[in-house]
């Protein structure tokens, strides 16, 4: 049995790096000029769509929870129109 991708420690491990590459400070509230810690590591492109992006540096941004909960519709897991913005600006390098 696999173990589950959240805990694995090739997860943990790029998500740390990915805290520290950001400063600690959520990139959506940076956009605005807000200075908020950071907790979470969003995927840009959703793991449960884009499997082979799950740990590709570009497709991971740091965000506070309350910015990570405006990119996702919890009730259809679908990306939000926030959520697809982030898409839209972020791609894979050539």
């Amino acid at each position: 049995m696999t173990q589950p991708f959240y805990k694995s420690s090739r997860w943990k491990n790029k998500r740390e790096k990915i805290l520290r590459r950001d400063k600690y400070l959520c990139q959506e509230c940076k956009r605005y000029g807000r200075s908020t810690q950071a907790s979470t590591v969003h995927h840009v492109n959703p793991l449960e769509h884009s499997p082979e992006y799950g740990l590709e540096s570009w497709n991971l941004i740091s965000m506070c929870a309350k910015c990570h909960d405006s990119m996702h519709d919890r009730t259809t897991d679908q990306l939000t129109a926030a959520g697809e913005r982030w898409r839209e600006r972020v791609s894979p390098p050539p």
